[in-house]
């Protein structure tokens, strides 16, 4: 009896043990091995500055609004990457943001990019650091002209706005702006909930 006792524990810890190991190796390709990944593969980071606008994070707009998000130059049609694996919690077309992707990590973390010439993935799907989540584009409110191609993203937790250098992105600041002027532009923390969102920006996403 008792070897028979014996022998079922120990079939029940290996199938444990087999069910865990097989987890893990499920799990393995969506572990983040960096803080952040770059979201497009230009090098360096280059934060968009033209005629049209100032794509550094909390950089000023009008209606005493800030820019929530970062805008990377990159080449039209070049591939736009996840910077940390999660679940792709949105995809859509908005009339300020173009076509984006919004993803939800660990954490209580999510980032969201913008003006997508095309989406390459579905809503529910998993996606892992660095993966292809669509291509740099123009749409949106980037159609014009006059401004640079880039992709727009932007990092939330909690509700708030998180610049993404502060997760370890290193981004370049725009050709022609000093970090004085930089840290005028951001000015202060972020704003409380409920105040006046800037057009292009989650907020205007979700309907402010």
């Amino acid at each position: 009896m008792r070897w028979r006792r014996r022998r079922r524990q120990g079939w029940l810890a290996g199938l444990v043990l087999g069910g865990g190991l097989v987890a893990a190796a499920y799990e393995l390709p969506y572990v983040n091995w960096q803080p952040v990944v770059p979201p497009v593969d230009a090098h360096p980071l280059i934060v968009r500055m033209d005629a049209k606008g100032d794509g550094r994070f909390w950089s000023p707009r009008s209606g005493n609004r800030r820019h929530r998000g970062v805008d990377l130059a990159a080449p039209l049609n070049s591939p736009v990457r996840a910077i940390r694996s999660g679940t792709v919690a949105e995809t859509g077309t908005h009339r300020g943001l173009g076509r984006f992707v919004e993803l939800e990590h660990r954490g209580g973390l999510r980032s969201l990019y913008a003006h997508l010439a095309r989406v390459q993935v579905e809503p529910g799907a998993r996606v892992r650091q660095g993966d292809v989540i669509g291509l740099v584009g123009k749409t949106g409110n980037a159609r014009h002209r006059w401004i640079t191609p880039h992709v727009h993203l932007e990092v939330w937790r909690g509700g708030e706005p998180v610049d993404p250098a502060a997760l370890g992105l290193e981004v370049t600041p725009p050709r022609g702006g000093g970090d004085g002027e930089q840290g005028r532009a951001r000015g202060g923390p972020p704003p409380a909930r409920g105040t006046e969102p800037d057009a292009i920006e989650r907020d205007a996403l979700r309907g402010g």
